[in-house]
């Protein structure tokens, strides 16, 4: 049988697993992990910032391959992101871009595309893009590293979307 001090210390213990689960509040803070589009290997790990839904997009369609033809732009899309943090119903996302080749020369470096323009209100922060244009000095037929990372700037939230996609000649 049961102590009675054992079925109050495990009484306790479940009261304060109750109660941290209420304080979380179905938040993201403190969130980790890693989405991935199957379709054409876009994967995102985040931290403290989530994207319910990650994919390629061009000439408004989602895509489903990495095939993408030189001079045209696509989209890397982090959808219905929760976890941003809030100052007075604002919010503020830098966003970086880094193309490599596959033997790791850097094409394009660019620390933060959103910088000067990166306060939004919060609503209309949900998604988070990057527009991503293939052009020279990029060679048909060879593949190429894109790197996308958002990142809180009133807290400590990121997302990483990586892909490696293929240029190809204007079919």
């Amino acid at each position: 049988m049961f102590k009675s001090s054992s079925v109050n210390y495990f009484a306790s213990i479940a009261l304060v697993c109750i109660i941290f689960l209420s304080a979380c509040n179905g938040s993201v803070g403190g969130s980790a992990g890693i989405k991935k589009d199957l379709n054409t290997g876009l994967s995102s790990s985040y931290k403290n910032m989530e994207p319910q839904k990650v994919y390629l997009l061009m000439n408004g369609e989602t895509l489903n391959h990495v095939d993408i033809p030189i001079g045209e732009k696509f989209y890397v899309i982090n959808d219905n992101v929760k976890g941003l943090t809030e100052k007075d119903g604002k919010v503020s996302v830098g966003c970086s871009l880094k193309i490599t080749d596959k033997k790791g020369k850097v094409l394009l470096d660019e620390a933060d595309l959103f910088k000067g323009e990166d306060i939004f209100h919060r609503d209309s922060a949900t998604v988070l893009r990057c527009a991503v244009t293939t052009g020279n000095p990029m060679q048909w037929d060879e593949k190429y590293d894109v790197d996308v990372r958002f990142w809180d700037k009133y807290g400590d939230g990121s997302i990483e979307n990586k892909v490696t996609i293929k240029a190809i000649d204007i079919p």
